[in-house]
């Protein structure tokens, strides 16, 4: 499957923009809110693989392209071909008792049969942990909307199967700064060093305060 994912891989900042084909207006991110208990909790690996592959955490949409579209559908947003005429990044990190788990490659691509339908305006293409933010027109959108597409659990105690407990704590960090409330509710800017951390009460790593971007990204 991923072979012919490529054919919509090639995002760049430099790249022009395609015909803008979608009617749907984005969502407003202050009526969103991520459904706690909607997608399968991993087990205790670091990597919280879905499946085989143990170097990402393999959302469910994309070890079963059948469900790409419902997890789409399921974080509020539409799907068409890519668009540019919006067009930033973000950077998210996520580590685990002091490892870093990989965000994966192709997070947002709505596949059918054997071929990618589109893209959502939130959508990874390599594992890089870069978010690209990319729709026809200025739009809000928010960090829960992209664990939706993943398939991972997202909350103030709990990301995938990681919950904080009584020895154990979960920190959500922007730009290095610690985020209260809910994470969910975090508008992703350009630009935005994103970190969520989980371990040993009073004992998680110093968060990333930014992420170089490549290319002019």
């Amino acid at each position: 499957m991923l072979v012919s994912l490529v054919a919509l891989a090639g995002c760049t900042s430099s790249g022009k923009p395609h015909a803008d084909k979608s009617t749907s207006p984005s969502p407003s991110p202050t009526t969103y809110t991520a459904p706690p208990d909607a997608f399968p909790v991993p087990g205790s690996d670091v990597t919280l693989s879905t499946s085989t592959d143990t170097g990402s955490w393999g959302p469910p949409a994309l070890t079963n392209p059948t469900q790409t579209a419902a997890y789409v559908a399921a974080a509020g947003l539409p799907y068409n071909e890519e668009m540019l005429q919006v067009h930033y990044h973000a950077h998210l990190d996520v580590i685990i008792n002091g490892k870093p788990a990989t965000v994966p490659p192709y997070v947002g691509f709505v596949v059918q049969g054997k071929k990618v339908a589109g893209l959502a305006p939130l959508h990874t293409h390599d594992n890089s942990g870069i978010i690209h933010i990319e729709n026809s027109v200025p739009a809000t959108f928010v960090l829960g909307q992209f664990f939706v597409e993943w398939g991972v659990r997202l909350s103030a105690t709990c990301v995938g199967g990681y919950c904080a407990d009584a020895t154990h704590e979960l920190a959500v960090f922007v730009n290095g700064n610690r985020s209260a409330g809910d994470p969910n509710q975090i508008v992703l800017h350009k630009h935005d060093e994103i970190a969520i951390e989980y371990g040993a009460k009073g004992k998680l790593p110093k968060p990333p305060s930014s992420y170089v971007f490549q290319n002019g990204l």
